[in-house]
């Protein structure tokens, strides 16, 4: 839903009045910086806004949004996330849900049909089962107000068909009952900001129908800034003073120990705030303090939970470009510290904790892995991280650079794991600066299925300096490029038109955080979407780079596994001429043996890629095993094999590798199995030479011929 975009134009007055914004962010000292949040695990679903959030002492729990029925559960000891099953009734957006105990009660909403459900849950968060409760008897509503006091929910204001609500409603929790009650003393209005403190229930802000405290007289959304207090004890209201910011609506709330909090959402003409601002409320003397805000822009619609003494910040939509996004990525601010590490033997001990979070670390260094002196046992950075230079390091060659501490550095995005996105199937690129002549050795890339592609280097008017063409199977890889950069700006690095028409490679379509530097050499400025391109990161991931020394070694050699032999620049190649190099550097070919492909190791097979070696090479036998889509590779290999399959029907499977006199080695015996099947086998302790693997039914035997190399 595209954020009620015919009611709410953005365009023109949005530009504006983030122009005003960023005008004020230069001129006047700025509250909130995101310094106090870390990154967490990125959501594990696909992104939504209105998500259902809720938590206990232990997990962190996620449901439906956006319409959508799934759910999910964070376990922040180990910093994972599992799929639970999906909410037994119809899937919705603009829902909520609030806790009591280990208890969670939600419903109200909308689904994709435009029917506003009545009905109403309770899901206990131990047992992972849900129970339907008393339908609410009023009218059914997007974004209401819910809070729990006293083993009482009250639920209140949101919108439906007939426009926005102002009644408040009591739901008994031990009774399983709904009462009605006074109606909010201001305007009606739905998505405000809500929390329980206590023995009170707090409303305010949102959006109306009508001017009112706060809204922006040149804006047609009626936005607030007033504020109240409901207490169940008499059925009064109170209202409160107002919030001494901009006015806002579709945020996120929450209380902890004995103080309430709104973080993130639009402003009063229903744009994003100019960041996602975090303010906590002090109810001893009804007063607001601004807290860090959260990284990246504000977010409409998202979600928070709490676990121990941190709030978790998730999912929502970003309509901080002209295309809205749905970001993954969770973000965690420590609200108090009073939990943290209690050993004192720890490197991360705190005197303030008196609640073990289980955060206790006793091996601290480098915890960034594009340093110099990353440790990757390290769980607690002590500071001492440094940055890599990239330049040659030898004092006795031609381009010897005295700043340099390395000749090669990674950069880029790491990973995938940063935001959503998916396989992408269009020729963009990403955009760079080069400050140093340099080799853009390698990168990783995910590809949707095997294909041959033709990497690219581009200068600024996309004319092509070096490129390279490489089969490529499904999966994670590391792919060999070998380009040649000079200096320059606004140089591209991408895929030849066209080369991703049938199979893609994975692109992220949301929370990229350019620039991207790598080691001061390159500078990854931008993608090449069309909109929103400093969201988007295309295909290139882990980029690693070589400023390799020149004029003091000797040249030599290296084969790149394609049949091309290039010299690494360091005089530390493989070979010592190119005679030497081209004779043992053999291109990859494939042969079929009747069951699957397999490279014969001299380059000279009957197919010159594993697509078409695979679309002609069929086993027509595997069927009779209730077997399909059996692989195994690389085949020649060094003793590293990948094995997969899938069982059809469910059976006893063997799975062994024989000699050629028959002497086995056990890879592992499955008991009724059924689905898929990948594993890794390490044979590199075996001599080379022939192999057969064999996978035993129980009234058939599949070989396959392997090769150790």
């Amino acid at each position: 839903m595209l954020k009620f975009f015919l009611i709410h134009q953005l365009s023109l007055f949005l530009q504006i009045k983030n122009m005003f914004r960023l005008l004020l962010f230069i001129l006047i000292p700025f509250l909130s910086i995101s310094q106090n949040w870390n990154q967490v695990a990125s959501f594990s679903g696909d992104g939504r806004h209105h998500p259902i959030t809720f938590a206990n002492d232990d997990y962190g729990f996620v449901v439906c949004g956006s319409y959508l029925n799934d759910m999910f559960k964070y376990d922040k000891l180990n910093d994972t996330w599992t799929q639970l099953q999906d909410f037994p009734s119809s899937g919705r957006g603009y829902a909520y849900g609030v806790t009591n105990g280990d208890k969670a009660y939600m419903g109200f909403g909308s689904t994709s049909n435009g029917a506003y459900p009545t009905d109403w849950w309770e899901y206990n968060m131990n047992t992972d089962s849900w129970v339907q409760k008393a339908s609410f008897p009023g009218d059914g509503r997007n974004h209401p107000a819910m809070i729990v006091v006293n083993n009482k929910i009250y639920m209140g204001c949101g919108s439906n068909g007939s426009g926005n609500l102002g009644d408040w409603w009591e739901y008994d929790i031990i009774l399983d009952s709904w009462s009605q009650k006074s109606d909010i003393i201001g305007n009606d209005r739905h998505h405000p900001y809500y929390f329980g403190i206590g023995d009170y229930a707090y409303v305010g802000f949102g959006h109306g129908s009508l001017p009112g405290p706060g809204s922006n007289p040149s804006s047609n959304s009626y936005i607030y800034n007033d504020f109240y207090r409901y207490d169940p004890s008499n059925d009064s209201w109170l209202q409160l003073n107002d919030f001494p910011s901009e006015a806002r609506v579709a945020g996120t709330q929450l209380s902890y120990n004995g103080k309430g909090y709104v973080l993130s959402g639009d402003g009063d003409d229903h744009g994003p705030l100019s960041s996602g601002e975090f303010w906590e409320y002090n109810p001893s003397n009804d007063s607001w303090n601004q807290l860090p805000s959260h990284p990246g822009g504000a977010i409409w619609a998202p979600g928070n939970f709490v676990i121990g003494c941190d709030v978790y910040f998730l999912l929502g939509q970003d309509w901080n470009s002209n295309i809205p996004t749905d970001p993954i990525s969770v973000y965690r601010y420590k609200l108090s510290e009073d939990c943290g590490c209690t050993d004192t033997s720890a490197v991360n001990f705190s005197n303030l904790a008196t609640i073990d979070d289980g955060s206790c670390c006793y091996v601290s260094g480098c915890m960034d892995p594009l340093a110099l002196n990353y440790n990757a046992s390290a769980c607690f950075d002590d500071g001492s991280c440094i940055a890599p230079v990239l330049g040659c390091t030898d004092p006795t060659a031609s381009n010897y650079d005295a700043s340099a501490n390395t000749t090669i550095a990674s950069g880029g995005a790491i990973d995938n794991t940063f935001g959503s996105g998916g396989f992408f199937n269009g020729d963009q690129h990403l955009n760079f600066d080069a400050y140093k002549e340099c080799i853009i050795r390698s990168a990783t890339i995910y590809s949707e299925a095997s294909n041959t592609i033709t990497f690219e280097l581009r200068n600024a008017n996309g004319v092509i300096i070096d490129d390279t063409t490489l089969t490529v199977s499904s999966g994670q890889q590391i792919v060999d490029l070998n380009f040649e950069v000079p200096i320059g700006n606004d140089m591209q690095i991408g895929v030849a038109q066209g080369a991703l028409q049938n199979v893609g490679l994975y692109r992220n379509n949301a929370s990229a955080s350019y620039p991207y530097d790598i080691g001061s050499a390159i500078n990854i400025t931008s993608s090449s979407a069309s909109t929103a391109p400093n969201s988007y990161y295309y295909f290139y991931y882990d980029i690693e780079v070589e400023t390799p020394c020149q004029g003091t070694l000797s040249v030599s050699w290296d084969c790149d596994g394609q049949g091309g032999c290039y010299d690494p620049g360091t005089g530390n190649g493989q070979y010592s001429s190119l005679t030497a190099c081209q004779n043992n550097c053999i291109a990859p070919s494939w042969d079929c043996d009747g069951n699957s492909c397999f490279d014969p190791g001299n380059g000279l097979g009957q197919y010159s890629s594993l697509v078409d070696c695979e679309a002609n090479c069929v086993n027509v036998s595997i069927e009779e095993f209730g077997l399909s889509n059996f692989k195994i590779y690389p085949n020649p290999s060094n003793g590293i094999f990948n094995i997969e399959f899938i069982s059809k029907v469910r059976q006893d499977l063997n799975i062994r590798v024989v000699n050629m006199v028959g002497e086995f080695t056990l890879i592992e015996d499955l008991d009724q199995f059924l689905g898929k099947f990948s594993r890794t086998i390490n044979l590199k302790n075996k001599a080379t030479g022939v192999y057969f693997l064999e996978i035993t039914t129980k009234e058939n035997v599949l070989r396959q011929m392997i090769v150790i190399d």
